[in-house]
């Protein structure tokens, strides 16, 4: 038998076998490792979710840490154990790792594709990481009493509804990046730091939509004050590549639906581009929901593309946001209003993003007036 109890602070023991960690993307992890669970040696059918105990082979690889339960970056050392769970990535500039479709079992090879604690066998890794994927080596699966191995689909923070549509009036905005690394986390966070400032008596929530499951984005939605916080990990889903996009539309319906209860402004951020890991869908579910968009970029022909494709669906951007351009030779090539193209930290461009997703009473009577 399998059971997990702190020792040593914050290591935990499995089957007599002592772990370093659980990995971030177990939520609730003394629902699914609650002592009642056994260690068993093959998985005949592995899929995204499961969790499976592994050792480390090597102290350095493309990640050498891993977040723990609490978010914070464990390193890893040759013979540690931990408890980690199998996932999907196909980053575009991140590492790609596919679960394997045959039986897993002790003894076998994995690798370490996402700092969230996701494994999978790897098939790439960007050059500019010079070294391959940390190996490792596969110990056991915990599962429950009939064999069956523990998936963090059992225990969501957020259970998936049967929800066709979010029904809300609440305001939705969506940040959208035509790159990963352009900006979307960072313009999330200052919102609602200059949110709490401006208008301090609104409740916002914040939703990471897609993308690799990991704590960090969450992290700093919390830290940026958002009223509640979360994202696919918390619905079960420790990443949303190769997700059938009909559960996907669902996960996302979901967590809309669960923050517009809960407050009077929802964000959400699509991990990634608008290519992969369920980014069409998210982008479908904004047209459909009438959601209000920001889209950030790091160059005028990627930001082509993007407003190509969000006209396809009907909508544009209520801004176009940078770190990085010149903002006048961005709105000169793009051909829009240099009033829609903002820096992701200037407050007052936020306070007007503010006042067009989310209009105050006051706001609301002057955008009134101005169209009569």
């Amino acid at each position: 038998m399998m059971s997990l109890a702190p020792t040593n602070g914050w290591r935990a023991r499995a089957g007599g076998l002592s772990v370093k960690l659980i990995n971030s993307c177990v939520r609730r992890a003394a629902d699914l490792l609650d002592g009642r669970e056994q260690l068993i040696p093959r998985n005949p059918a592995p899929r995204d979710g499961d969790l499976v105990v592994v050792r480390c082979l090597a102290g350095t690889g493309a990640y050498d840490h891993v977040e723990d339960s609490a978010g914070m970056p464990v390193k890893l050392y040759p013979g540690d154990l931990f408890v980690a769970t199998l996932g999907t990535r196909r980053s575009g500039t991140n590492l790609i790792g596919e679960v394997p479709t045959a039986p897993v079992a002790a003894g076998d090879r994995l690798d370490l594709v996402a700092q969230g604690g996701l494994v999978a066998r790897c098939t790439a890794v960007p050059a500019y990481y010079g070294t391959r994927a940390l190996p490792l080596e596969v110990v056991g699966f915990p599962a429950d009493v009939a064999g069956r191995v523990r998936n963090i689909d059992e225990a969501p923070v957020v259970p998936i509804r049967d929800s066709r549509r979010p029904r809300t009036d609440t305001p939705v905005l969506f940040v959208a990046g035509t790159s990963a690394e352009v900006g979307k986390t960072t313009l999330v966070c200052r919102l609602n730091i200059v949110a709490r400032e401006y208008r301090p008596g609104l409740r916002t929530a914040a939703i990471k939509a897609c993308g690799t499951g990991r704590a960090k984005d969450v992290l700093s939605y919390r830290a940026a004050n958002y009223d509640v916080v979360t994202d696919f990990v918390d619905a079960g889903m420790p990443s949303t590549y190769g997700v059938d996009p009909h559960r996907f539309r669902a996960m996302l319906h979901t967590l809309i639906e669960h923050c517009a209860e809960r407050v009077d402004l929802i964000v959400v951020e699509i991990g990634g581009d608008f290519l992969e890991a369920r980014a069409p869908e998210a982008l479908e579910i904004m047209a459909e929901i009438d959601a209000a968009c920001v889209m950030m970029v790091n160059d005028a022909m990627g930001a082509l593309e993007g407003l190509r494709q969000l006209r396809e669906l009907g909508r544009a951007p209520l801004m176009i946001g940078t770190f990085r351009q010149n903002l006048h030779a961005l709105a000169d090539r793009l051909a829009v209003p240099v009033e829609r193209v903002i820096n992701s930290t200037d407050a007052a461009a936020l306070r007007r993003l503010l006042d067009a997703t989310c209009p105050s009473e006051q706001t609301a009577g002057l955008m009134a007036g101005a169209a009569g």
